[in-house]
């Protein structure tokens, strides 16, 4: 259990002597402290004989002599470059003392508050020993610390201060939560640290370790510091376990709290952990509720930077995410493998819903290095992914309500270029779990695929995906709007608008609209859809494509293609080719043609009309319609202007 240490002398000699678990490696040398400038001059005066009311100032040394001194009712003691220490002082009544008077060889007891609601931090006051250093050493390190936050906060103030400091702290307690392992930070309380305040975790064999917690708080503010994981020089050799909760920060059914300009190195497991305590079916569940998570900055955490599996109203913004689960030389990354991974546990226990995670907002932050991707809701609801510059993927695979947009995507690695999706809108074999979706405005640039999407009631509008192999990929879904999307490609092969080769159905899906199709110059094919909507039970499904402008010079194509329309599109270069296909419209478009026939009906089409097509055609042998098949069935061709 964690020890309390009370805020008194105690020695430190023993600490200091060599010990077989002391870390092997090159030492850290600790940021130098600011000297002692307080005064070692005796003082004249004795504090026994103080009177009620008086305000004392301290400009000289005090040793107390181990003697306790009764101070009467309402005594201010304040800090004039001086130094009360070995003993205890009780304040009778109403007592204040200047919080840069406090030592660990000062007991202060009685009715006692800081004269400052600002507590400033100095490591060697205090025992904490800097450096690279013994389990034992590092273990009293952490409840050195956890304890004066404690101390200080029961003394009225609410704000406490570090600056210089570079310390390691043991947290490997198998027998506790990892959150009571940890440094806890208590509530309505705020941790202030800066740039040369280094908090590293003691390197360990645990499987859960976690360095610093805030655990069914509110109203905590972290501000500052640098966080260090044990990723590369953590014990990985347990049995069972793969090591992937190792985290810098475990927020827990923490409510109304800030983390803020905080930098997080080499977690083992993430940098950041967002959930609750316990699940959603215990009557003690406690989620995370208004947690914001802002202008921090995140590298190399061994599984994500980020996880959010409970808590409601979470804001992630301005914050800047590196190399998320990377493989470093010493250890690998793990999965998931995102720079944010929301992820609530829904299935998989007789009493109902485990976690919860919804209404979270993940803006304006930027994104490179991730070895998986950027952002993923794996498992959430009503989440906004909105003003980002990321270099890898956003995805979710069961939500509702998530809404993307506004996102900068640019491919800058061969694995995004050749093989990576920067928007993945669903996932096909969740059906009807996904609804309520969003896409737009979202700038995509050199992916290999622009969006996927999928399942059901969603819109992705006003997007601009520029030279990706393929601009967006449509799978099974239903109750869809495709719109005002610009698609441009100049790379070899490229095509616009395509459907998933799997792809179950598209019911009531409309590519384009009434006023606000989609535009389109790829090299390839602008419109590719195959094997929609061709089952049996699907007589009734619909495909529109309507509206679109379409520059390219090849054909769009509709194979195995039932119960679609193509109706007042713009092709100002290709054509259009319809083979085994069925219970279509083509009618109304504006179609030139440079290099193929306007319209082109091969083998197996059947129950299609073409109608007021307007068709000009201007290269060699080429018709404005070419029936290339006998064996169309009920196919009605009329008022169609061809020159």
């Amino acid at each position: 259990m964690k020890k309390i240490i009370p805020i008194i002398l105690f020695s430190l000699l023993s600490l200091f002597s060599c010990s077989k678990d002391t870390i092997e490696g090159p030492i850290e040398n600790p940021i130098p402290e600011e000297p002692d400038i307080s005064s070692n001059t005796p003082c004249d005066f004795d504090l026994s004989n103080a009177e009620e009311g008086e305000t004392i100032s301290i400009d000289c040394s005090l040793n107390l002599e181990g003697k306790t001194i009764n101070l009467p009712k309402a005594i201010t003691i304040l800090f004039n470059e001086g130094k009360i220490e070995n003993g205890t002082l009780n304040f009778t009544e109403d007592g204040k003392i200047d919080g840069a008077l406090l030592n660990n060889s000062l007991t202060i007891q009685g009715d006692i508050q800081l004269t400052k609601n600002e507590f400033d931090f100095i490591p060697s006051k205090w025992g904490i020993v800097e450096g690279v250093t013994t389990n034992e050493i590092s273990r009293t390190n952490r409840d050195i610390l956890e304890n004066n936050m404690t101390f200080i906060k029961s003394l009225g103030a609410s704000i406490f201060k570090i600056d210089k400091m570079d310390a390691f702290f043991n947290v490997d307690e198998p027998d506790i939560l990892p959150s009571e392992a940890a440094i806890n930070v208590p509530s309505d309380f705020t941790l202030k640290m800066t740039n040369n305040t280094h908090l590293r975790m003691q390197p360990n064999a645990a499987i859960r370790p976690t360095l610093l917690a805030t655990f069914t708080a509110s109203n905590v503010t972290i501000d500052g510091g640098v966080l260090h994981g044990d990723r590369d020089s953590h014990d990985y050799t347990t049995i069972n376990s793969t090591h992937e909760w190792g985290h810098l920060l475990r927020i827990t059914g923490t409510k109304n709290s800030v983390f803020k300009n905080i930098r997080f190195e080499d977690a083992t497991g993430d940098a950041i952990d967002v959930h609750a305590y316990g699940h959603s079916f215990d009557p003690h569940y406690t989620y995370c509720d208004n947690v914001l998570i802002t202008n921090n900055i995140m590298l190399r955490s061994r599984r994500n930077h980020i996880s959010i599996t409970d808590g409601r109203n979470i804001t992630v913004e301005k914050n800047d995410f590196i190399d998320a689960s990377i493989h470093t030389n010493k250890s690998t990354g793990i999965a998931p493998g995102f720079a944010i991974d929301v992820e609530a546990v829904r299935h998989g226990n007789p009493r109902g819903i485990s976690e919860i995670a919804e209404d979270i907002f993940i803006k304006n932050n930027t994104e490179n290095g991730s070895r998986v991707g950027a952002v993923t809701v794996h498992t959430g609801d009503r989440v906004t992914i909105e003003g980002n510059k990321f270099e890898n993927s956003i995805s979710y695979s069961t939500s509702i309500g998530t809404i993307i947009r506004n996102n900068e995507i640019i491919a800058t690695t061969y694995k995004n270029i050749n093989n990576g999706t920067a928007i993945v809108a669903g996932r096909a074999d969740r059906y009807d779990d996904n609804y309520n979706g969003k896409v737009y405005g979202n700038t995509i640039e050199n992916y290999a695929i622009g969006m996927t999407v999928s399942n059901k009631d969603l819109e992705v509008y006003a997007n601009k995906i520029t030279n990706c192999k393929t601009g967006l990929r449509i799978t099974t879904i239903r109750n869809a709007k495709i719109y005002d999307n610009i698609i441009t490609s100049s790379k070899e092969n490229s095509d616009g608008i395509v459907s998933h080769p799997n792809l179950e159905y598209m019911d009531n899906v409309i590519v384009g609209g009434e006023s606000k199709g989609n535009t389109i110059k790829v090299t390839r094919t602008p419109l590719k859809f195959v094997n929609v909507n061709e089952k049996s039970g699907q007589e009734n499904f619909k495909l529109i494509v309507a509206n679109n402008i379409i520059t390219s010079e090849n054909t769009s194509s509709f194979s195995k293609t039932h119960g679609f329309e193509f109706i007042e599109n713009t092709i100002s270069q290709g054509g259009v080719r319809i083979v085994n296909s069925e219970n279509g419209k083509i009618n109304n478009n504006s179609i030139t043609s440079t290099s193929s026939n306007g319209i082109r009906l091969d083998t197996g089409c059947k129950n299609l009309t073409i109608k007021d097509n307007t068709i000009n055609v201007t290269g060699n042998n080429l018709e404005c319609i070419k029936i290339n098949t006998t064996d169309g069935i009920n196919i009605n061709i009329e008022n169609n202007s061809c020159n």
